[in-house]
């Protein structure tokens, strides 16, 4: 009997999803080739994961899998390296920049040729952020970003994502540790409607490991439209915990692995925000994803689990370009300069 893939496609934030839609690749009979790649992610080149996907029921009729790539930047043919073809990781050596046309074909014997395409965003982002500490009891207080988009297209989707890098100078070399994640939400993770009246909702989605919030540009209507967000910052016996979210220099004391005191390194600390702006196959794609992990119990009564959104015509998975556009490490004078 053959089987109905099912894919989701979440079409809002507010609503579980919006439809599910039959796609029959025929598994059962023919195996279908996979893409995962997001041009754009990385400054220097693009990495495509490629392998072949087979139905559970026709797992043992494995095919000898010999994929030829064709990747075309604006019409222009870019070649491909295979970085490990047992693991189906290839790489493509271009710079994206804002605008640039991308398609992926691929082809190999007994199975369906596939092809994708994808643009990056154009970088129309304007924004301007403050950073306050807000009173949220009778002796406490939160620290609090401020951030307002304006110049939004809504074909577009965009997140936002705090990076923190922690440099420790040891006498052995420097040791670099990064933290990149959400924050705090307002109202949605504090229920702190009162500090954040016109902060949007968003979904948090997964990007190589770490979350980000996402919003749809069409959910952005505004002229201007504020989030809120609470990043992590930590109190130290001289340093009030506001003042942790600006580039710190201090020392710090270092241990063994027994707890013992090894004696004083030197230390810099500093934050950063991190916007994405995500083509719609990219946003789609990562938020279906986040439902089929939230809500893959109750959603089975409903879909298959390997449900999922795929933009790879004759094939699964996603091709999507995406954006990446860094602030400067904040300090006050950064914060005075973009409110």
């Amino acid at each position: 009997m053959k089987k109905n893939i099912y894919i989701l496609i979440a079409v809002a934030l507010g609503t579980l999803a919006s439809c599910v839609t039959p796609f029959d690749p025929g598994y059962d009979e023919t195996p279908v080739i996979y893409i995962e790649a997001f041009p754009g992610a990385s400054a220097d080149y693009i990495d495509l994961k490629i392998i072949p996907a087979y139905s559970k029921s026709n797992s043992a009729s494995v095919i000898p899998f010999y994929p030829e790539i064709v990747f075309e930047v604006n019409g222009n043919s870019v070649p491909t390296e295979c970085l490990d073809s047992h693991e189906g990781l290839y790489r493509v050596h271009h710079c994206s920049q804002p605008g640039d046309f991308m398609n992926i074909s691929v082809r190999s014997e007994g199975f369906n040729s596939v092809y994708a395409e994808t643009e990056i965003p154009s970088v129309s982002l304007r924004k301007r952020i403050d950073y306050r500490k807000v009173q949220s009891g009778v002796d406490s207080y939160d620290n609090v970003l401020y951030i307002t988009l304006s110049d939004i297209d809504n074909g577009y989707a965009y997140g936002l994502q705090l990076y923190n890098e922690t440099i420790y100078r040891y006498p052995s070399g420097p040791e670099i540790n990064v933290y990149r994640y959400a924050g705090n939400l307002y109202p949605l993770a504090l229920d702190r409607v009162e500090l954040a009246p016109v902060s949007l909702e968003a979904v948090d989605i997964e990007f190589f490991g770490d979350y980000l919030w996402a919003w749809e540009g069409r959910q952005l209507k505004n002229a201007e439209n504020t989030f809120v967000i609470q990043p992590q910052t930590y109190g130290y016996a001289d340093l009030d915990s506001y003042d942790s979210f600006f580039v710190q220099e201090g020392q710090t004391m270092r241990y063994d692995e027994y707890g013992n005191e090894l004696g004083l390194v030197d230390y810099v600390s500093r934050n950063k925000l991190i916007f994405y702006i995500m083509s719609q196959e990219f946003y789609k794609y990562k938020v279906a994803a986040e439902y089929r992990t939230d809500y893959d119990g109750f959603l089975s009564v409903v879909a298959p689990t390997n449900y999922c959104y795929s933009n790879i015509d004759n094939g699964y998975g996603v091709f999507a370009g995406i954006c990446i556009v860094e602030s400067e490490w904040i300090t006050r004078e950064f914060i005075e300069n973009n409110r």
